[in-house]
Order: structure tokens, then C-alpha cells, then sequence
């Protein structure tokens, strides 16, 4: 076991521009749900005890990666307890709530983007919901309507809420890195939700005048949400996660590489090379962009990585043409990733042995050379036992220190 001798901004840093760091960083992502069990579980008091139930709960509040997931934010007690270097801050709504709007004649709950969702609990017996679309708004919509619809306002004082306070005192008082989101729905992954899963690939195919019109709208939203959160705190950042855009299933691309090349690739593009101008601009050049995609984005990566993106999210282990050892072999140059222990098996059904092996197979593969931060390779779920979330960090503990002799 090695000895720490960088601070967790540096050591965040180092990976990030591919270089080795005195340990793997680590990071996590959980859902409110399990946040409130493992606080429970570290012996530390329930920050919220219903984090989903804004209108009656005092302190909940859903800042999320996503318009429909329930992320939750990490106090520095739990960063401190797990030895983490990363604290994830991102925007909240803009519609001046703190989560989605409830609608009680028919039980629904309204987004920032107009999208109404119903609150669905796991079936698993671990506890646990999250929320599912029922209404698609833009389903029937044409390329004219899209001017009239009610798009999130980026300029509302509540979407940045405490961030321009907190930042800059995490940044001062603390050794973290921070890893900010400002972008909430981005654009081919906040198509699907506007116009619906099926309708938007039909589009692609038969109506691609309206895809663009679409993807214009919500581009412009996008970026004017990083150009907000950009000049208010930018420059505390060591990594900025621009909205996920999910690419793939488990076995494959959502569209074909021809599709994704001439339909969506030009706004990922355009969308990288401007927020990298407003970083630039404020000074911050060290700060890195990260992608998310989940699935199998193999095929698309080598054209992400040409747009702009610096950092990957989520390495899953899962995919057939995705597997992280082939992503570090061809990519482990120009590129840093994130993720890497299975949610789906290892994490929930494995036992500690089990995870023990996997960090330290998942280090293995993608610390040389630094360009890897340890993390669960996607949001925790409650039926994860909290053995197995301490056996990650402690595998990180003993087989992530460099140099990588494993």
C-alpha cells in the first residue's frame, strides 16, 4: 500500500491530463434513495429522509444528471468517510422548484422541459423509484411549433440556486475536485423525451427537417445553460460534464454510424467546440469536458474524441464492442475515463471477493499511465449492499496506488 502525496484536486488533475497521480482517484454516483442508506450505513444522520418528496420534505431537492433520475448530491462527510476525490455539483430546475412540479389530478410530475413523469417504485423488494415518461409533449408536434413551446429559461435565478456560494467555498476551504454540470437534458437524449422514444428515430429516417429543427432548439438551450453556469463558477471546475447523450443498447448504436454522422454528430461538435471557448475565455484552459454515454458508443467514439471530448463516462463493463480494456487500447492516448465497476452484476449480486477482483482488474486495465478515476460504472441502486460499495474503495485503496505493478 502506497502513501498519498497529492491533494484530491491534483491527484484529479493529473488523471485527467493523462498523467499518473500518486493513487486512482475515486468518485461515486448513487441515487437519493441509496444516499439515505448509506449515510445510515457510515453512522452518519439522514440529511433528508424523503430526498424525492419536494412539496412536503424541507432540504430536498433534485439537482440530477438528468431530468428523470433521482441523483443525489454528496455531502463532504460522505466524500471525507469513503477518502473520494471528486464533489459533483450541477444546476437544478428552471422552473423555480425544487424538483418536479406535482400535478395531483392525475398524480404526474412535471419537469423543467413540460414533460410529465409518474413516480414508479423498483419491484426488487430493496426500495427505491424512479420516474417514468407518460406524456411525450413535441409527439405530434411540427418544425413551426417548436417557437411557441415553453423552453427552460437558463436566466432564472433558480437554476443555478446556491452554486455561485458554494463552489467557490468548496473550492477554497476544501482539497476536492469539482466536477460540475450545467446542462440539464442535452440534445438528442432531451429529444427522445420531448418527442418520444420511437417518433424521434422515425424522424431520423422520414423527417430529418424536423430532427434539425429540434436539435437547434434544445443545442441553443444547452448552451446557453453552460454559458450561464461557465461565467457565474467556471473557474472552480476540474471537470465540467456536459448533459448526457445516451449512444447505445447493451450490444449496439441506438442509430448507424451514418445516421449518427450526419444527423447528431454536427451538434455534439459544434456543442464541444463552444463550450470549450467559454472555459477557454474565462481563463479555466485546464478544465476538461466530459461525455456521457451509456451503451455501446464504440463505434462513435473515435469522432467524439476528434469533437472535443477529454473524459469518458460511464466505462461499462458490459458491452460486447465497448469492453474497457479495447476503449484504453485505442483510445487511453487522448482520452480519460470514468466508471469501470459493474452496477449490474458485480456491485449488487457479487460478493466482496468479487469486487475486490474487479477493481482490481478494472486498474489493470486502465490506470497506466493515469487516465483513469475509479468509480461505479454507472448511478447505484438500492439493492447494492453497502459491504460491497466499502470493498470497491477498499480495493481502490490497496491496488490503486502508482506505480501500477499489477
Amino acid at each position: 500500500m502506497g502513501k498519498k502525496t497529492m491533494t484530491s484536486r491534483e491527484r484529479v488533475k493529473r488523471a485527467v491530463h493523462l498523467q499518473e497521480p500518486d493513487r486512482v482517484p475515486r468518485d461515486i454516483w448513487i441515487t437519493q434513495d441509496s444516499y439515505v442508506a448509506l449515510r445510515r450505513e457510515l453512522g452518519l444522520s439522514p440529511v433528508v429522509s424523503k430526498p424525492w418528496d419536494w412539496q412536503n420534505t424541507p432540504n430536498a431537492i433534485r439537482p440530477g444528471t438528468t431530468t428523470w433520475s433521482t441523483d443525489s448530491r454528496i455531502d463532504l462527510d460522505v466524500v471525507e468517510k469513503l477518502d473520494l476525490d471528486i464533489i459533483r455539483r450541477s444546476g437544478y430546475p428552471t422552473n423555480g422548484g425544487r424538483g418536479f412540479v406535482y400535478r395531483p389530478e392525475d398524480e404526474l410530475y412535471i419537469d423543467e422541459w413540460g414533460v410529465p413523469h409518474h413516480r414508479a417504485e423498483f419491484e426488487t423488494g430493496y426500495g427505491g423509484a424512479h420516474f417514468e415518461i407518460r406524456i411525450y409533449p413535441l409527439a405530434e408536434a411540427t418544425a413551426k411549433d417548436l417557437d411557441d413551446y415553453p423552453w427552460p429559461d437558463p436566466h432564472d435565478p433558480s437554476f443555478l440556486g446556491d452554486l455561485p456560494d458554494e463552489l467557490p467555498r468548496i473550492y477554497k476551504d476544501t482539497p476536492y475536485a469539482i466536477l460540475g454540470q450545467f446542462g440539464r437534458g442535452g440534445i438528442y437524449e432531451q429529444a427522445k423525451y420531448l418527442r418520444g422514444f420511437e417518433q424521434i428515430f422515425i424522424d431520423m429516417a422520414i423527417d430529418q427537417e424536423f430532427v434539425h429543427a429540434l436539435f437547434e432548439k434544445l443545442l441553443q438551450v444547452e448552451l446557453e445553460m453552460n454559458r450561464v453556469g461557465i461565467q457565474a463558477v467556471g473557474k472552480y471546475l476540474t471537470i465540467l460534464r456536459l448533459s448526457p447523450e445516451d449512444l447505445g443498447t447493451q450490444t449496439s448504436t441506438l442509430v448507424s454510424p451514418q445516421i449518427h454522422e450526419e444527423v447528431v454528430r454536427p451538434y455534439y461538435k459544434r456543442r464541444f467546440h463552444e463550450v470549450r471557448k467559454m472555459l477557454d475565455d474565462i481563463g479555466n484552459r485546464d478544465c476538461k469536458i466530459l461525455y456521457h454515454s451509456c451503451g455501446a458508443a464504440y463505434p462513435m467514439m473515435p469522432g467524439l474524441v476528434e469533437d472535443g471530448m477529454d473524459v469518458f463516462d460511464p466505462l461499462q463493463p458490459v458491452e460486447v464492442i465497448s469492453e474497457p480494456w479495447r476503449l484504453k487500447q485505442d483510445f487511453g492516448h487522448k482520452l480519460a475515463f470514468l466508471g469501470g465497476i459493474n452496477v449490474q452484476s458485480t456491485l449488487p449480486r457479487g460478493t466482496p471477493e468479487d469486487v475486490r477482483q474487479e477493481v482490481r482488474q478494472r486498474i489493470k486495465e486502465m490506470a497506466p499511465g493515469g487516465g483513469y478515476i475509479l468509480s461505479p460504472a454507472h448511478r447505484m441502486l438500492p439493492d447494492i449492499p453497502f459491504r460491497n460499495i466499502r470493498a470497491m474503495y477498499d480495493a481502490g485503496e490497496e491496488f490503486g496506488y502508482y506505480p501500477i505493478t499489477l
